[in-house]
């Protein structure tokens, strides 16, 4: 592999851009590649291992031994290059295309020219196939939020403050300011989290730096993972459900190992190298042969699954209705049930819920005796066992009839499988630690702001009972018979059940009342696929 270091791009208003470019030993033209993240292209020294999450491009010499030419360069505001960050603004996605039309002028070039890299580097492609540079061949968009407002930052209108700080701070700052050699002193200039914090409610300079799916024009890979939830899953559906053109695929998998995945020769010869070698080489390997999604159902193995489309036609959409009978199943502030039955006029009344709860200890969790509750402080809902393999496949909606009595409040929404225990395990784990919780996985989350049910945002009239559909992330999960569907509700969350992407909570204090009558049915609705 041939490395030409810090090669000048002058974008079209003048900043002076950085890249490296890193060659194949046998002679040119090639196909090339382009990854573009403020990470800092001279930190690539480090391995891609989870302490250093923000190394995302893949292993460029896979790529330069598989006769690709790879450039990596520093967006603007960031690494060497001039400018000033804006936090994938329009000058950015500018430089995206003057870039790529660059790299198509080089004479080791074909003018055969996509995108590569996880996370950052994949919102970057995003942006830069809705400018439609014309050496611009192909897109593989491997885990890419489209609009940066909802996807990552106001989810439902609730600040998303962990993710941003530890990304602003960590991944940002502190990796160009506490380097060995940083290229220049204080990192970032710009203050991302005070130009988030400043802009609560969507707008034009949100809607700047949301993706115009709708203007991309050249075929299209998504590989997204269901874990990816609060910050590129809903991205990578919504935008191959957007994606206009009959040359785009879809791959969605299981499991939490994307970067891990995305460094293995394995894992990129069977799903990623094809597309690139089919739409930059013209390889004929059958990569649009085939319906067009491919599904790994999480909990039920490695098979891939295909369809013709999604989210799937088949699915069917059934509610499951909140009750205040008891479930038996955890504990929690009401231990409701999740019923196929609809309420009668003969259900009791509302279930209340205070805030802040005096037992919460980390966030919403509570902690007992040193083991963490995540549920004990918090509402639940819970099917009985289920009496089959239960496959949820689709989008996931929460209908809540809930009265505040403050001018807004925030709705946090967990769908997890309570997982079967055998009752002697069970026996056992309360004889060794009785406060122990009953396993279980989280599947999904969603969230609202109660402000936010409306656009353009309206304040809560305190006492009234309010309809929300409250927008559950998509999900594809077997829940194994025996086990249960538990939905959680809380006005917060915490860090200790819900790692980096937990909230701000804010100053709430009051009571929430959740309705669940006849006349007013709140309900979960469930994608099934028998």
């Amino acid at each position: 592999m041939r490395t030409i270091k810090n090669e000048c791009i002058t974008a079209s208003d003048g900043t002076r851009l950085y890249a490296d470019v890193y060659l194949p030993d046998a002679e040119g033209p090639y196909p090339a590649l382009y990854a573009v993240a403020p990470y800092q292209k001279d930190l690539l020294y480090l391995p891609p291992v989870s302490v250093f999450r923000f190394i995302e491009t893949g292993p460029l010499d896979y790529w330069t031994g598989h006769g690709y030419a790879v450039v990596v360069g520093d967006q603007r505001g960031t690494g060497r290059s001039e400018g000033e960050f804006e936090l994938f603004g329009p000058a950015e996605q500018r430089d995206c295309y003057d870039t790529i039309e660059w790299i198509a002028s080089r004479p080791w070039s074909t003018g055969k020219i996509s995108m590569a890299g996880e996370s950052a580097y994949s919102v970057n492609q995003w942006l830069a196939a809705a400018q439609r540079p014309p050496h611009l061949t192909c897109a593989l968009i491997y885990n890419g939020f489209t609009d940066l407002y909802h996807d990552a930052v106001y989810h439902g209108g609730v600040y998303s403050m962990n993710f941003l700080a530890f990304w602003a701070t960590e991944h940002l700052r502190a990796a160009a300011t506490l380097g060995a050699t940083p290229p220049r002193p204080g990192g970032i200039a710009a203050d991302v989290i005070g130009m988030t914090l400043d802009r609560p409610v969507f707008d034009d300079w949100w809607d700047q730096r949301a993706v115009k799916v709708e203007d991309i024009d050249i075929p299209v890979l998504n590989v997204a993972w269901w874990y990816s939830i609060g910050l590129h899953l809903h991205g990578q559906l919504d935008g191959y459900e957007r994606l206009s053109g009959a040359d785009k695929r879809l791959v969605v998998l299981a499991g939490t190992d994307s970067h891990e995945r995305y460094y293995q020769p394995e894992f990129l010869d069977t799903y990623i190298r094809p597309w690139y070698d089919h739409w930059l080489k013209g390889i004929d390997n059958g990569v649009m042969d085939g319906p067009p999604v491919r599904l790994q159902i999480g909990n039920a193995g490695s098979r891939l699954r295909e369809e013709p489309e999604w989210p799937l036609q088949r699915a069917v959409p059934t509610p499951f209705y909140l009750s205040p009978e008891p479930a038996g199943a955890v504990r929690s502030l009401n231990d409701g049930s999740l019923t196929t039955a609809p309420p009668t006029a003969a259900t009791g009344g509302p279930t209340a819920y205070d805030f802040p709860n005096p037992e919460w200890t980390v966030g919403t969790t509570v902690i007992t005796d040193g083991i963490p509750q995540p549920t004990s402080g918090i509402l639940t809902f819970t099917t009985p066992p289920l009496e089959h393999d239960t496959e949820v496949t689709g989008k996931i909606t929460l209908v809540l009839y809930a009265e505040t009595d403050q001018s807004d409040t925030d709705f946090h929404v967990k769908i997890s499988e309570q997982k079967a225990v055998p009752k002697l395990k069970e026996a056992l784990m309360r004889r060794v630690a009785k406060n122990v919780p009953p396993p279980s996985a989280m599947v999904s989350r969603g969230w609202l702001k109660g402000s936010h049910r409306t656009q353009p945002p309206q304040p809560v009239e305190p006492g009234a009972v309010v309809r929300y559909e409250i927008e559950v992330w998509p999900t594809s999960y077997l829940f194994r018979k025996g086990s249960r569907i538990r939905l959680e509700i809380a006005n917060g969350d915490s860090p200790v059940a819900d790692g980096l992407f937990y909230h701000y909570y804010g100053h709430q204090v009051g009571r929430d009342l959740i309705h669940h009558d006849a006349d007013h049915p709140s309900h979960l609705v469930l994608p099934l696929v028998h």
